[in-house]
């Protein structure tokens, strides 16, 4: 895995839309940090050929929790340095509740928000973005193990 290791732990808010597909939201960690984090459904039946295995949350399965099983894939944004990190094929449940659990990311719901009182978080939270979306918070403690995302080289004059 090249590139720098970022272990970040504190509080989520998960904002998904109606469908369940994606979310956005925000993870203020232990030390006040701000984080960005966005995840869409992953389309992949498997993993792709050449991908790191320790890149993705593939092999894990949540037998015992509760809700549907979604695999997403993850991308978080360090809001001080605009640094990205990814994670691919995070396994986890939707539906009630909300959980993700693997080596890379855990998360589990403390409370969950509908209705007016979600779309007053998710506004506070990401502005307009998930205005009128029929969105449903998840509130939590997560942790997340990553390797930022390589970038493309940078000219200088």
């Amino acid at each position: 895995m090249d590139g720098p290791h970022v272990e970040i732990c504190g509080t989520a808010i998960l904002c998904f839309n109606e469908e369940g597909n994606c979310f956005q939201g925000s993870i203020t960690s232990d030390d006040n940090s701000q984080f960005a984090i966005y995840g869409t459904k992953s389309s992949r039946k498997r993993s792709v050929q050449g991908e790191n295995p320790s890149d993705s949350c593939e092999s894990f399965l949540l037998a015992h929790s509760a809700g549907t099983p979604v695999t997403f894939d993850i991308k978080v944004v360090d809001c001080e340095v605009g640094e990205e990190y990814s994670l691919k094929r995070v396994h986890g449940r939707n539906g009630e509740l909300c959980t993700f659990s693997c080596s890379s990311v855990t998360f589990t719901t403390d409370k969950v928000y509908r209705g007016h009182r979600a779309d007053l978080i998710a506004q506070s939270c990401l502005g307009r973005k998930m205005e009128g979306k029929r969105t449903r918070v998840f509130h939590g403690p997560i942790r997340l193990s990553c390797v930022a995302t390589p970038r493309g080289s940078f000219w200088v004059l």
